[in-house]
């Protein structure tokens, strides 16, 4: 992935966050095959950062995967349309984005790994559609604004679906992030631009608003432009 110096990752946001974010990615392997599967960033012992994803069986990718062959994990991330209209100075239109691109081998889990692994994916993703009214210290509610929790009956769907699908863990090889948030214009273009952003419907639109709130550090002048 061609990353323009201008749109190297910023501070206090890294690949991490994306991947929380935005976990469904994608898994290209060597020969063009590829699968959109949810996944998970996982802390080692020794401090670094691991892929930690599930795939059926059945998919060629399984194979791809159990050999140990490299495979390139794309994760897409938010991306809004730019206007030019939000420009002071003379702009082109363009594309706010943060996509992430990892390469590695993956090892295969047992079956007592995939289990913990599935669980903490629905944890996590749980926590996600929890209601705004709630907050992180609150305790959930029962019914469906609540976050939804294994019973038994979904504990016996899960034990008989659960030889269909393998799960692994990728250690990177190599890992790029781009965070192009706007670094190539005035700070007050990127202003307007986070303004306009946090009025827009999508989700990825706000979410970027609210990055280049936070961590973004336009030039003073206007920069070249980037891609």
């Amino acid at each position: 992935m061609l990353i323009n110096a201008l749109y190297q990752p910023v501070a206090g946001h890294d690949f991490t966050h994306v991947i929380a974010d935005y976990p469904l990615g994608i898994i290209v392997g060597s020969d063009l095959v590829a699968a959109h599967m949810p996944m998970l960033t996982v802390r080692e012992a020794d401090g670094s950062v691991a892929i930690e994803g599930h795939i059926p069986r059945a998919d060629p990718l399984h194979t791809v995967l159990a050999q140990g062959r490299e495979v390139l994990l794309i994760f897409p991330g938010p991306s809004a349309y730019i206007s030019p209209d939000w420009y002071t100075h003379a702009g082109l239109p363009t594309y706010d984005f943060e996509p992430v691109h990892i390469r590695g081998r993956a090892t295969m889990m047992d079956q007592p790994a995939l289990e913990d692994h599935l669980r903490r994916l629905t944890d996590h993703h749980e926590k996600q559609v929890r209601p705004q009214q709630e907050g992180p210290d609150t305790t959930p509610s029962a019914g469906p604004s609540g976050p939804w929790r294994l019973d038994a009956s979904a504990e016996a769907t899960m034990g008989r679906l659960l030889s269909a699908i393998a799960g692994f863990r990728l250690r990177p090889r190599t890992m790029e992030f781009k965070s192009k948030i706007g670094q190539n214009r005035a700070a007050n273009e990127v202003a307007s631009t986070a303004d306009r952003l946090s009025l827009m419907r999508h989700q990825d639109a706000r979410y970027l608003a609210d990055l280049m709130e936070r961590t973004a550090t336009p030039r003073n002048e206007k920069g070249p432009p980037g891609r």
